[in-house]
Order: structure tokens, then sequence, then C-alpha cells
């Protein structure tokens, strides 16, 4: 059996294997806006929220907050984050942090609330030591409406471990 005239169709056949191994690897990265959370995906849209209203005090007096609004055509949208060097968004930037958040966290109809607040610590990457407090209120386009309230008291955790 002679394999001279299959030399270069072997070579072409193995480069394009290489590439097509290589492309796979390199489009099947994570989006670095989008966070993997432990908790459960999303079920909302930034469509389906009306008001969205967040504000989250860290153990640092550091703050977030972020406000989103939509009446009709007009949507306001504000991301305050001092925690990251001042960050602070507004229009068209905050609107797209802000559809991040809210579509990367568990839907907002039907999740507990200890679930959603930990859906999106997740998103923002705050870890559940750094919180103080933690304020959501929101409406979606249907109507309905929540508020979550957590205040974590810092002074009764610190007396239990000296009771300990």
């Amino acid at each position: 059996m002679n394999l001279k005239g299959f030399g270069p169709i072997i070579v072409i056949v193995a480069v394009l294997a290489v590439l097509t191994i290589s492309q796979g690897l390199f489009n099947s990265s994570i989006e670095p806006e989008m966070l993997q959370s432990q908790v459960s995906g999303t079920g909302t849209s930034l469509g389906d929220v009306k008001k969205f209203e967040l504000e989250i005090e860290l153990n640092n007096n550091r703050d977030i907050e972020i406000r989103y609004q939509t009446q009709g055509e007009r949507t306001e949208a504000q991301y305050l984050r001092e925690d990251q060097n001042g960050e602070m968004l507004s229009g068209e930037e905050a609107t797209n942090a802000i559809q991040v958040i809210i579509e990367s966290s568990p839907s907002l109809a039907n999740t507990e609330p200890l679930t959603l607040i930990q859906g999106i610590l997740d998103q923002l990457e705050i870890h559940q030591a750094n919180l103080r407090e933690f304020d959501l209120d929101y409406e979606l386009m249907d109507g309905m409406e929540r508020s979550i309230e957590l205040e974590v008291d810092i002074e009764r955790g610190n007396d239990d471990a000296d009771d300990a």
C-alpha cells in the first residue's frame, strides 16, 4: 500500500481538526457579565419589571443603590456602587447593569425571599458576611408588588461569639 500520495491530505485533515477543537474551546467561555449562581436560574426579564429599587448597606458603611422604573416609553435607571470605587451609572449603562442582575437572579414572581436575596448577592459578588442591610422593593408589569427587608444584627453576632 502506497501512502505517499495521502501525506498532504492527512496533514490538512489534522490542521482542520486542531482548528475546530481550538475554536470550540474559545467559544465556550462564560460571559463575564453573568455569574453562575448557586441559586436556581431566572424567570424574570427586564420587560416584566415596572419598578425595581434595591438598597444594600455593607459592614464597611458602603452602600449599593439600584433604581429602575419604567412608565410607558419613559425609563429611569440609576446604579450606584460605593464598594467598587464609587461606580455610578445612569441611563443605558445602568439599564444594562440592572438587566444582568434581574435576568441572572431567581424569578421575582415566585421565589422565596432568602433565595432571592442570595441570588442577588451572588450577582453583585457580595459575601453574606459583609451584609448589614438589604432592602428590595419591586413591582412587576402584571401588578405584583413585593418588599423584602433584611437587617443583620452585627452586635448580637459578636455577643454570641463571646458566649461560646
